[in-house]
């Protein structure tokens, strides 16, 4: 009986272990869904940057086309690195630049698409947090 018990209880977390390693891909692939307006299973570049577009407006609540850094806080950004001009603010610009380099870091394969599985690595994640 304890034996049984034992394996039991190895098999459910044996479960429970895959199912957590799933969990980031199957959010990823929500995330593509949500983006991906072609429904191709994967995000270009275009399509990123149509995501961000929305994302800044969202982001700039004051309506002055531009981000400072407390209105910027919440996205996965560098802010010095993006803004250049070193003004003190990020423009739309700046910010498509931003998604830009934050596409190409998620993606790897430089096939002009992100996917799933490259979403669920850090530099798809950052991707995302500028866009989302």
């Amino acid at each position: 009986m304890a034996v049984s018990l034992r394996i039991t209880t190895y098999a459910s977390l044996v479960a429970l272990g895959a199912a957590c390693v799933a969990l980031p891909a199957f959010a990823a692939t929500a995330n593509i869904k949500a983006l991906d307006p072609d429904n191709d299973g994967t995000v270009s570049l275009s399509e990123a940057q149509a995501a961000g577009a929305h994302k800044f407006a969202a982001l700039d609540p004051d309506g002055d086309r531009t981000l400072d850094a407390k209105e910027a806080k919440s996205v996965l950004i560098d802010f010095s690195a993006a803004d250049p001009d070193k003004d003190g603010t990020i423009d739309k610009a700046e910010y498509a630049a931003a998604i830009a380099a934050a596409f190409k870091a998620a993606d790897p394969d430089a096939d002009g698409t992100v996917d799933a599985a490259e979403f669920a690595t850090p530099a798809g994640q950052k991707l995302l947090g500028l866009i989302q």
